[in-house]
């Protein structure tokens, strides 16, 4: 147990801390996108919620981290009985991410929908994301056809939101998806991307990228409700507000991770909540 503690525990705990403390320097201090003051802050109000952001994202942090290992993990889905075929809500991980990473928001979901909730399995963690967008489509493809379902709803973390939003774009899946919700993803890039130039979706996620402005000027589905979900907080798309959705509405909260976002009850309530009123 000892040996543990100091060799994977310790390192995972500082780890986290280190790289949550970088990501939000840099965001508040060389990335920062406009002004995110609500008009009824206190200073304690504020330091309330400074506390709240830096303490949930490097709990996320360690959560994302220790996820790792479980790429291969298939989401388990309850059966629903109900009288009519149910619309299941398919959800897309992000960067790094997988079916255990998505099972705390999975399982709210399902619990507040009662209808299946699947998540993808990504094929490789750094595959571009023209491989994961025809993966994808096999498995939600697959995904129908086990649960008999004719329509679905894409909910789509960070990477996996722009991969949500190109399923649908692309035509690829248009006239089976009722909504695309998009939850902490980088529209328009993200400046913190450069980091990453050796991994090919992280270049395509980097601001003014080939792949973000091709689906930018695609035409907007009209029989797909879109609906963006971001953070002026947001420590990994930088500035926050390129993750501000060019379709359909758009959510802005504050105090509150890029990691974290999967993981707080109320984005389970606010999607579920979208879903059901359709």
């Amino acid at each position: 147990m000892e040996f543990i503690l100091d060799f994977f525990l310790g390192p995972l705990l500082l780890g986290s801390a280190v790289f949550v403390a970088i990501t939000f320097l840099l965001s508040r201090l060389v990335f920062p996108g406009s002004g995110s003051r609500g008009p009824h802050d206190t200073l304690s109000s504020r330091l309330t919620g400074v506390f709240f952001l830096i303490f949930t994202e490097w709990l996320a942090t360690i959560w994302t981290v220790g996820c790792l290992p479980f790429r291969a993990a298939r989401s388990k889905s309850k059966h629903i009985d109900s009288p009519e075929v149910p619309i299941p809500v398919i959800l897309l991980p992000g960067f790094l991410e997988n079916a255990a990473t998505m099972s705390v928001l999975r399982r709210r979901l399902e619990k507040r929908l009662k209808v299946p909730v699947v998540t993808l399995t990504p094929a490789r963690y750094f595959s571009g994301l023209e491989v994961l967008l025809y993966d994808y489509r096999r498995q939600i493809l697959a995904w129908m056809e086990q649960l008999q379902a004719e329509k679905i709803d894409l909910v789509g973390h960070s990477m996996g939101g722009l991969l949500a939003r190109s399923l649908v774009e692309k035509k690829l899946i248009p006239h089976v998806t009722r909504h695309v919700i998009t939850i902490g993803s980088p529209h328009q890039g993200s400046a913190i991307s450069v980091f990453g130039f050796l991994i090919r979706s992280l270049r395509q996620m980097k601001r003014g990228s080939a792949y973000l402005e091709e689906i930018n000027k695609l035409p907007t589905p009209e029989s797909v409700k879109f609906i963006g979900i971001c953070s002026t907080h947001d420590n990994l798309v930088m500035p926050w507000n390129s993750g501000l959705s060019p379709r359909g509405d758009n959510f802005i909260l504050r105090f509150q991770g890029h990691l974290a976002l999967v993981l707080l009850p109320e984005i389970a309530k606010m999607v579920a909540k979208q879903l059901k009123d359709g």
